[in-house]
C-alpha cells in the first residue's frame, strides 16, 4: 500500500451532450468493438436516450434488459409507456440481440432486498469477459438497481483485469433533467431504510458502535421524508449536507436550501460551516469533492479510534455516480492508512405514481468512462 492517497478519477474522462455523438462514433470507428448496453425496462421518457444514440453512432450492441418488479401492478400509464419503450429498443436493435434480466425490488421493512436481487442477477447475467465495452444506462434504473449495477460491474472488472483477464471499458450514461427527474417522482416511499450491497459502512456493528458517524446527504428537491427516515437509522454524530452547486439554473442551490431549512439548520441543528458543495453537472467534480470531505474527517477521527461515514444520494442520477465513485475510492482505491468501510443509505420508492414528464422532455446526456483503456 503507498503512502500516499491516490484518487483514481483524477483525471477523468466525461462526455456531454454534443460531445457524447462526437466522443462515439471515434470510439466505435477507431477499431472493432463488442459493446454491451445495460439499461432498465422502465417508463421513463428518456430510456432510448442512449440506445438511440449509440446506434446513430454506429455502435453493434448486446443488451442485457433488466426487468424490475415490485409485486404490483403498473396503471394502464406505467405500462402503455414501458412497452412503448420496449418496442423501441426492439425496433432499433432487433429481439435477438435482447436479454431479459428480471430483478425482484422492494422488501421486507429493513432488509437490502432490491441491492442484493441486483447483485445476483448481474453474477447470474453471465461473464462480461466477452465485450471491449460495457455500457450502463442509469436514465430508467431506480437509483438502487442503478448504484448496485454499476458498483457490481465495476468491480468484477476491476478483479477481472487484475487477474490476467482482459481489460474490459465501463461507461456510464444517463440522460440528465431536473424537471424529468421530478416529473417520475410520483409515488409513496417504502417506510424502511436499505444500504447500498457491499456498502453498509458498518451501520449495525457491535465492534464499531461507538464510532462517531458522519452523515453526507446528498440534497435534491422534495427529500424531508427521505432525510427525515435516514437520519433517525443512521444517527449520525455530524451531518454535512451537499448542495448541487454550481448548477445550471444559478438559483437551484438556494432554493433546495430554502426548501429543507426547515429541517436541515432547525430540527437537525446543522452548522453553516458543514454545508459542502459539488458540482450539479460534473459527476466526478462532485466525486473528488464528496471524498477529500470524507477524508478529512478519515485522517482526524483515525487518530481518536476510527469513524463511519454514510452517503445517501437523494439528489439526480448523475450526483449519485459522483457519491458511488467516492465511496468506490475509499473502499478499494490506494488510501493511506486505515481506509473508510462507507454506507450508501437510501430509501426506496414503494409505490409509483403516474409520470407527468411531458413527451420531449429537454435533457443532456452525459457518458462517464469509469475504467479500462484510458486507465493504463
Amino acid at each position: 500500500m503507498s503512502d500516499e492517497t491516490i484518487m483514481r478519477w483524477d483525471p477523468y474522462s466525461l462526455t456531454r451532450d454534443d460531445e457524447f455523438d462526437t466522443f462515439w462514433k471515434a470510439h466505435v470507428t477507431e477499431r472493432p468493438r463488442k459493446l454491451l448496453l445495460i439499461l432498465g425496462r422502465g417508463f421513463d421518457v428518456r430510456a432510448l436516450a442512449t440506445a438511440s444514440r449509440l446506434k446513430s453512432a454506429g455502435a453493434v450492441l448486446q443488451i442485457w434488459l433488466l426487468a424490475f418488479d415490485n409485486g404490483l401492478a403498473d396503471s394502464p400509464l406505467r405500462a402503455k409507456l414501458t412497452l412503448d419503450n420496449y418496442n423501441g429498443l426492439v425496433a432499433l436493435f432487433g429481439e435477438a440481440a435482447i436479454k431479459r434480466i428480471g430483478i425482484k425490488i422492494g422488501g421486507p421493512a429493513g432488509s437490502a432486498a432490491t441491492s442484493r436481487n441486483t447483485q445476483a442477477a448481474i453474477k447470474g447475467a453471465g461473464s462480461c469477459s466477452g465485450f471491449d465495452d460495457v455500457v450502463i444506462d442509469i436514465s430508467a434504473m431506480p437509483r438502487m438497481v442503478a448504484l448496485t449495477a454499476v458498483a457490481q460491474i465495476l468491480y468484477n472488472l476491476d478483479q477481472m483485469a487484475k487477474t490476467g483477464g482482459p481489460n474490459v471499458n465501463l461507461h456510464v450514461t444517463t440522460a440528465e433533467s431536473v424537471a424529468a427527474d421530478l416529473g417520475a417522482q410520483g409515488g409513496s416511499l417504502s417506510d424502511a431504510v436499505t444500504l447500498v450491497a457491499g456498502f453498509s459502512g458498518q451501520l449495525t456493528a457491535q465492534g464499531t458502535e461507538n464510532w462517531p458517524r458522519v452523515w453526507f446527504p446528498v440534497l435534491g428537491e422534495r427529500q424531508h421524508e427521505r432525510l427525515d427516515l435516514i437520519r433517525t437509522e443512521v444517527d449520525p454524530d455530524e451531518i454535512c449536507p451537499v448542495i448541487p452547486f454550481p448548477t445550471r439554473n444559478a438559483r437551484r442551490g438556494d432554493e433546495i436550501v430554502n426548501e429543507h431549512r426547515a429541517i436541515l439548520f432547525d430540527e437537525f441543528q446543522i452548522e453553516p460551516k458543514n454545508v459542502l458543495l459539488a458540482c450539479e453537472y460534473n459527476p466526478f467534480e462532485a466525486y473528488k469533492q464528496l471524498f477529500q470531505a470524507m477524508d478529512r474527517y478519515r485522517r482526524a477521527l483515525n487518530k481518536l479510534g476510527g469513524c463511519k461515514a454514510f452517503v445517501s444520494p437523494v439528489s439526480s442520477k448523475l450526483l449519485s455516480i459522483g457519491v458511488l465513485l467516492a465511496c468506490y475510492d475509499h473502499k478499494y482505491g490506494q488510501i493511506s492508512g486505515p481506509p473508510l468501510d462507507v454506507g450508501i443509505p437510501y430509501v426506496e420508492t414503494a409505490v409509483y405514481g403516474d409520470p407527468d414528464q411531458g413527451t420531449e422532455p429537454e435533457f443532456e446526456l452525459y457518458s462517464m468512462w469509469i475504467r479500462g483503456e484510458w486507465e493504463v
